[in-house]
């Protein structure tokens, strides 16, 4: 195991816990209590206050902000917490906020990519394996399932809720429900067609991607999901559109539109 690494420059709290082979870069910030688990490496000017959980081997590039109390005027100073899973790597300029509830934290997923200038609100809970390209926003209480992937520069309203294996557009102003397994994209928000690329790479090929075609069209037809084979994808999206919304579905695209790849 190698051994830790502080530079001299860095400033860190005696309420800090780090494992023994954390490395921390120049003029980075460690406030307590925190968590800084086995492998991880912070670089340099990054700011970790109090209340923070880093899992194991997560990086932290330049500038980093994590852990700022919530941008919430009911907010009164409780603890609350971030926790950032396994193996996820917070680019450059990642503003990442805690949580307004004790019994919650906000959660960035295991195996995450978080490219610069992203920001995520309190309260997010963001899935495992989820791509949030070069400065998107992500307002409170939005959840993003696992491996969505959402485009550069796109905002996410609060309470919104985007599905598993979805893709978001650049630019787009989402202020609406996404549907699992669906490309979207606009402003606002429209849902396009599968996420074909996504699907394919996750081997959700054949019959199961066939039962999402007809599974997509009767949604965007208006039609009942009742008589579709239930395959694992099929119940996902069940439960998505089970589950309690905040912010309602967003609509379709007529076939008069194009998303351009």
């Amino acid at each position: 195991m190698s051994r830790m690494t502080i530079h001299p420059t860095a400033v860190v709290s005696p309420k800090a816990q780090l494992a023994p082979d954390v490395k921390v870069g120049p003029y980075t910030v460690i406030e307590g209590p925190c968590e800084i688990g086995p492998g991880v490496e912070l670089g340099s000017h990054v700011v970790i206050h109090p209340f923070v959980r880093l899992l194991a081997g997560v990086k932290v590039g330049p500038h980093a902000v994590l852990g700022g109390e919530p941008q919430d005027l009911s907010f009164r100073g409780q603890e609350t917490w971030l926790v950032v899973g396994e193996n996820t790597v917070l680019r450059e300029g990642v503003i990442l906020h805690r949580s307004t509830r004790e019994e919650q934290p906000t959660r960035i997923g295991a195996g995450c990519y978080l490219m610069g200038q992203v920001h995520v609100g309190h309260d997010v809970q963001v899935g495992d394996g989820v791509i949030l390209t070069q400065g998107v926003a992500v307002a409170g209480h939005a959840e993003i399932g696992d491996y969505a992937v959402i485009g550069g520069l796109a905002g996410i309203h609060q309470f919104v809720r985007i599905g598993t294996r979805a893709m978001v557009g650049g630019l787009s102003k989402i202020t609406q429900d996404i549907l699992p397994f669906t490309l979207a994209a606009g402003s606002p928000a429209l849902h396009y067609r599968l996420n074909t690329v996504g699907l394919r790479r996750a081997g959700i090929t054949g019959e199961r991607y066939r039962v999402l075609e007809q599974a997509f069209r009767a949604m965007r037809e208006g039609r009942s999901l009742e008589a579709l084979p239930d395959t694992e994808e099929l119940q996902a999206l069940r439960a998505f559109l089970a589950a309690p919304s905040r912010r309602h579905l967003s609509g379709f695209v007529s076939g008069t539109r194009r998303f351009e790849d």
